[in-house]
């Protein structure tokens, strides 16, 4: 089996409909440390699905023994009926989906190092972002699960800012090493990037903010991406479109849809150029 014939396997295996958990418990979809967790219990004439998600735990440093090695035990599960799962009645239905999607909140990526970019030049690179686990009944949306602690934050001024989730990331090249890593974390949706400066003088590219209601979310083998996005810096602000230069790989699998409409989607975003960050 060749790398090609690999990859696509990997995606088959995670992002599709899977049947319901009869008799096995818990069934545990891992996304790295975050597991999610689908359990279904019947009731009467049908059957109610429930999901929940559990975040690595942050362990107290412990010195080390010369004790043999315990392997680390299953975590306990609250009951079916607890308020840590989110339940659906799903009847006769014998599946359940489980597919990718965005936040509801837009997304603003602070990256790791910062730079300038001087007036008149412009930048292609790659930059990725935490998605959300979908559980669709029938091909509605029973809920949806951050795979990482979802934080709150405020882009731009606090008079005309924007609240999205926080997540973090590096700009990437493509042929970086840690690009190819990441493509390979089905937590992390990748998204190409066209960086464009059109103002007279030099800007520093600290944050960018993606709106994922205007994003399609396309599966290339084990690889997760969105169509190519290009945030133009000017003096008035920034600038969010999709780049109409992009393209799509063409063995590309749709998952995720935009969920505005054709005009929205075309609507280029604008922000007033901000000065910081602050967590809320």
């Amino acid at each position: 089996m060749n790398d090609q014939e690999q990859e696509a396997e990997t995606l088959d295996i995670l992002w599709k409909n899977w049947n319901l958990p009869v008799d096995e418990g818990a069934r545990c979809h891992c996304f790295g440390n975050t597991s999610l967790y689908v359990s279904i219990n019947t009731a009467g004439d049908g059957a109610v699905l429930a999901a929940m998600v559990r975040f690595p735990e942050v362990k107290p440093v412990v010195k080390k023994s010369n004790k043999t090695a315990r392997k680390p035990s299953l975590p306990e599960l609250p009951p079916i009926d607890d308020a840590a799962w989110t339940r659906a009645f799903v009847g006769k239905t014998q599946e359940y989906g489980l597919y990718p999607g965005y936040p509801p909140l837009p997304i603003c990526v602070r990256l790791h190092e910062s730079f300038s970019l001087p007036p008149g030049s412009d930048i292609m690179g790659w930059i990725f972002s935490h998605l959300e686990a979908r559980i669709l009944i029938n091909g509605e949306d029973m809920a949806s699960f951050a795979l990482i602690p979802p934080y709150k934050t405020l882009y731009g001024t606090p008079d005309s800012g924007v609240v999205c989730r926080y997540d973090e990331a590096e700009f990437l090249a493509s042929e970086e090493p840690a690009t190819l890593f990441s493509h390979a974390n089905p937590a992390l949706v990748a998204h190409p990037v066209r960086i464009r400066n059109s103002s007279s003088g030099p800007v520093k590219v600290s944050d960018l903010c993606i709106y994922g209601e205007q994003l399609s979310i396309f599966g290339t083998g084990s690889r997760l991406q969105s169509e190519r996005l290009l945030f133009t810096f000017s003096s008035s602000g920034v600038r969010m479109a999709i780049d109409s230069q992009g393209r799509v790989p063409r063995d590309a699998t749709v998952l995720a849809r935009p969920r505005v409409s054709g005009e929205e989607r075309a609507f280029e975003r604008s922000f007033e150029l901000f000065k910081a960050m602050t967590r809320i």
